[in-house]
């Protein structure tokens, strides 16, 4: 029995032994990855490329032209620019490819004018920029944006950066003529060098240059002054069939031709011609544009009559600016060619700009990528008759903006199927008549602008109206009542009670002119069928006189006994006191 105890104990003993001989090449190759994981780790750490020393030398080289008065690039110190501040590398090979320094400032409107410019220069770079960039051979995106380059013009050398996809150079004050060297960055996507009102102007002499950008996805030329350009403008940018976005605000085009086409526009979504000087009506060449999502034209001297039989080509329309023209259009019929369209679904897109728009009451700026929002802007026009009844088919809608026109009539009763609607400006119009109960199931809206107009009638308490406190939207319009306005309304009942006090009033009224008209009457008719009776006969008048004697005498008789009684009463009490 012990002997078989002694031998169980042996081969457990023995198979333990076993066992752990078995595991120990397992457990030491798993210390062993572990730890060549962490050799590895440590090794990507150490060995991660950095900066090259030349690309190095001249981003420091770069700076000795600029000054930087708020110590934005107080972070370009050591020997690694990768961790510098606006600058990008390549994990594998430490090329600086990304160089972003555009102005990080974004303007208060809570600050005044003056400090508003102030903090944005204080912000900004300034100086010239170094030739020292084009040791950067592997940069593909360069931002300068908004800084402040003391009227220089954009560099010649720029066009030699073959790697580049992404060009801003936006409001940075550069000046003078656009080099035609940009032409050579055939991998561009996105070009950006619109100007600032307040730079100095810049010019293009030609504009054959723009054809070497064949990848070209986004175009800003704002307040580039393309009239001095021998190329036609149009015939330029007509050669980039798969351009998205096309920016010319401000750029004192005068010249709208009406005999060519977007026929190569395949994809185009924007195009933005504000503020130009074409003094023409709308050409129908837009309308072969049926990809267009927005479309801007504000105080672009477009005069006549829209062409409304041709707006239903452009169903997949989001943003319409033809604002501060001089368009005139009975009705403007063009909205019930938009309504008709099938596809009435929001279309998502985004913009690399900055849009101005007059949203909800003030001049808004978007910057950078921004959500498409639906948006007509026709203000200040020579728009005039009834607002269509099509705009209340645009359900996804969410700024409308007719102000300053001439439109009568009234509001649309059914415009509450705008429910999309977020912002709606109908000021100084001529519109009439009440504010339609069906506004107020628009729960979106958040602004509202009813003023100088010849509204009447109660303003709305329920939903979002009770919301809107400013009297300002309702102004000039003299037959509004209601709060946030002082003039109140009267109930129903308080008007009932007006009616009937009114009612009793007439009638007493009526009571007592028919009493003091019959006193005046009464009086002559009974004197004169009395005094006229005793006048004409003769038998009545005596009687009359005899009557009027014996009352006489009578009335003598009786005083004359009361004064005697009276006398003779006074003594017996005269003599009792005696």
């Amino acid at each position: 029995m012990y002997l078989c105890r002694a031998l169980t104990m042996a081969s457990r003993k023995t198979f333990l032994l076993f066992l752990s001989l078995l595991l120990l090449p397992l457990i030491l190759e798993c210390f062993l990855l572990e730890a060549l994981v962490i050799n590895s780790s440590d090794g990507d750490i150490n060995t991660r490329a950095v900066c090259t020393e030349m690309e190095r030398k001249a981003l420091l080289k770069f700076t000795g032209g600029l000054e930087d008065p708020s110590g934005r690039l107080s972070s370009w110190v050591g020997g690694d620019c990768c961790k510098w501040q606006g600058v990008d590398c390549s994990n594998g090979t430490g090329h600086v490819i990304k160089l972003d320094l555009r102005n990080p400032y974004q303007s208060n409107s809570t600050l005044d004018y003056e400090a508003d410019e102030a903090a944005f220069h204080l912000s900004s770079l300034v100086g010239q920029i170094s030739h020292s960039l084009l040791d950067l051979k592997y940069l593909n995106y360069l931002d300068l944006s908004s800084n402040d380059f003391q009227g220089n013009p954009i560099p010649n050398f720029f066009g030699s950066f073959e790697r580049l996809s992404y060009l801003n150079l936006s409001q940075a004050a550069f000046s003078g003529m656009i080099p035609p060297h940009l032409g050579n960055l055939s991998n561009l996507r996105q070009l950006d060098i619109s100007a600032s009102p307040f730079d100095e102007s810049s010019w293009v002499s030609d504009l054959n240059w723009l054809s070497g950008l064949s990848s070209l996805k986004y175009l800003n030329l704002g307040l580039v002054n393309l009239n001095k350009a021998q190329t036609n403008w149009l015939e330029a940018v007509n050669m980039f069939p798969s351009l998205l976005e096309l920016h010319l605000p401000g750029c004192e085009l005068n010249n709208f031709p009406q005999s060519l086409s977007f026929v190569n526009f395949t994809s185009l979504s924007v195009l933005n011609l504000d503020d130009n000087n074409f003094e023409a009506s709308i050409p129908g060449c837009l309308f072969n544009a049926s990809t267009l999502v927005e479309l801007r034209l504000g105080s672009a001297q477009i005069k006549g009559p829209i062409p409304y039989d041709a707006w239903g080509n452009l169903c997949s329309l989001e943003v319409l600016d033809l604002s501060g023209n001089d368009i005139s259009d009975a009705g403007i019929e063009f909205v019930d060619s938009l309504s008709t369209c099938s596809n009435n679904d929001l279309y998502y897109g985004y913009y690399w700009e900055e849009m101005n728009l007059v949203v909800k009451g003030k001049e808004m700026e978007f910057q950078r990528i921004l959500s498409i929002v639906k948006l007509i802007d026709l203000s200040s026009n020579n728009l005039w008759g009834e607002i269509p009844h099509g705009f209340t088919n645009l359900s996804t809608l969410g700024t409308l903006n007719l102000s300053r026109n001439q439109l009568n009539g009234t509001i649309p009763e059914n415009i509450g199927a705008m429910q999309g609607l977020e912002t709606l400006d109908l000021s100084r119009n001529r519109l009439s008549g009440p504010i339609p109960p069906s506004m107020a199931s628009i729960t979106l809206l958040s602004h509202l602008n009813l003023s100088h107009n010849l509204l009447s009638g109660p303003i709305p308490t329920t939903n979002q109206f009770q919301t809107f406190n400013d009297p300002s939207m309702y102004e000039g319009n003299l037959g509004l009542c209601g709060l946030p306005l002082s003039t109140q309304c009267s109930t129903p009942n308080e008007d009932q009670k007006d009616e009937e006090d009114e009612k009793e009033g007439d009638e007493d009224g009526w009571e007592m002119s028919w009493f003091f008209t019959s006193m005046g009457l009464g009086f002559p008719v009974g004197f004169w069928a009395v005094c006229g009776t005793l006048a004409l006969k003769k038998p009545s008048r005596h009687a009359y006189f005899r009557f009027v004697g014996e009352g006489k005498d009578r009335m003598y008789v009786f005083i004359a006994v009361s004064v005697t009684h009276f006398k003779r009463k006074m003594n017996r009490n005269g003599g009792a006191h005696g």
